[in-house]
């Protein structure tokens, strides 16, 4: 039986400032997530991001902290979960950046005879902090295990099954209000840095026509609202993707949307940009300009429908298999 190996971000341990500490040190050291040289980044990290994020996040992550721990593990282990049940793989699930790692993951299958493994990053636009970085870990473990054939998909911004779960969340979301016509749509994205180390024009040309994908979706079903892609989780220097998510929930009510529906479908599973920077601060944007009726729809977190569409990708029909020794080919390829 082949194997499939789920892959998402990864999460501090707990809230405390000390594991917080240890998962953003191990995230912001990757060369694909921060593309400043060596030299000048190293030290700011060590000397002020670790001396003064910590505690402000680890706060944020104390309320949003579950029973289950950290709701980005709990929901991809879940997940895990519901695709063992429903699939014909030996499914496992890894974060990129804390435990349990992708190396110990794809050793598990190795030591239980499994020789064909398919990783399927939870991102379905690519880019090279994303899913560039999950295949460059893949790589560093394939060379030392060349016994066992490892794909990475590629990248998916329209599978089918993913863009009409999401057409019918909205919908739902939009005929619920009380003033349905008043209301604007927004898609909120991961954003990128517009530096060319993280190939931003590929990356929207992704977020774009998932956007695409869905709206034709929504107006089959009779809703015709606007549409509209906004990038969020700026974090450092430089020029970000625009329009921002907050400064467009911001401006909102000023342009006559009391209303807005609010979907991200960059994410499969609720973490904190979720629970905290949309649920919250952009809720407060958007209501403090005087906006009534916020609804934001989850992702698919452990949806069953998400069984579909992950079988949908195993069987090669919306996105092949990408081999690892060519991570960004299926990128290039959209």
């Amino acid at each position: 039986m082949p194997g499939i190996l789920l892959v998402n971000l990864g999460s501090p341990d707990s809230p405390a400032p000390s594991d917080v500490a240890t998962f953003l040190r191990d995230f912001l050291s990757d060369p694909d997530v921060i593309d400043f040289p060596r030299p000048l980044w190293l030290p700011i990290l060590h000397g002020i991001v670790l001396r003064t994020r910590p505690k402000k996040s680890g706060a944020l992550y104390e309320t949003i902290w579950t029973e289950e721990g950290s709701p980005l593990v709990a929901i991809t282990r879940r997940q895990r979960d519901l695709l063992a049940a429903a699939l014909p793989w030996q499914v496992r699930f890894a974060m990129t950046y804390t435990a349990p790692s992708i190396a110990e993951e794809l050793d598990a299958f190795a030591r239980e005879g499994v020789r064909e493994v398919t990783v399927l990053p939870l991102y379905p636009q690519w880019a090279p902090s994303n899913t560039g970085s999950i295949a460059s870990q893949v790589r560093e473990w394939q060379a030392t295990s060349p016994e066992t054939r490892v794909q990475v998909i590629g990248p998916w911004p329209t599978e089918p099954h993913f863009v009409d779960w999401h057409a019918g969340k909205i919908a739902d979301a939009v005929t619920a209000l009380p003033n349905p016509e008043r209301a604007r749509i927004l898609l909120s994205y991961h954003g990128v840095p517009e530096r060319r180390a993280h190939r931003p024009h590929e990356y929207v040309v992704q977020c774009e026509a998932t956007t695409s994908a869905i709206d034709r979706a929504l107006r089959l079903r009779g809703v015709s609202n606007d549409v509209v892609t906004t990038y969020q989780s700026k974090f450092g220097p430089g020029r970000w993707l625009t329009p921002a998510t907050i400064d467009t929930m911001a401006a909102l009510p000023g342009d006559g949307f009391t209303s807005v529906v609010l979907a991200t479908p960059g994410f499969l599973a609720d973490c904190i940009e979720t629970l905290d920077e949309l649920d919250v601060l952009n809720r407060e944007a958007f209501e403090n300009a005087g906006g009534t009726h916020f609804v934001r729809v989850a992702p698919m977190n452990d949806d069953p429908a998400l069984a579909d569409v992950v079988a949908h990708l195993l069987a090669g029909s919306g996105a092949s298999p990408t081999p690892v020794r060519d991570p960004e080919a299926a990128a290039e390829a959209n």
